[in-house]
């Protein structure tokens, strides 16, 4: 059998996106690239070591989105974070999906 990593339909945010992750205490940690329902890929500064969990807040201020969220850091290169989530309560779920869906149709047009 396949091994299935890429399970989840990913969208890429464009830089124009307003979407980024803050840590606990609210200090902005850089733009999110790409988001998936099950994890996404982040440009931060701030060094993250693979398997590490993290405690973040996914930001988007053009949909009044704030939402704590918890993950694995599954890998830190130059070219971004790549965090899995670890759960998605309901509401996190449901907010995920609206920053997808926005994009998602910005990229099938």
């Amino acid at each position: 059998m396949i091994d299935e990593r890429r399970r989840f339909e990913r969208v890429s945010l464009p830089e124009s996106a307003k979407v980024y992750l803050a840590d606990t205490q609210k200090r902005r940690l850089g733009p999110v690239l790409m988001i998936g329902r099950g994890g996404l890929l982040f440009k931060s500064e701030v060094p993250f070591e693979p398997g590490s969990h993290v405690d973040l807040l996914l930001v988007d201020d053009t949909e009044g989105i704030r939402r704590e969220l918890n993950g694995t850091v599954r890998y830190s290169r130059e070219d971004g974070v790549g965090i899995e989530f670890d759960a998605l309560d309901p509401d996190a779920a449901v907010e995920v999906g609206v920053i997808i869906g926005k994009y998602y149709s910005a990229e099938a047009n």
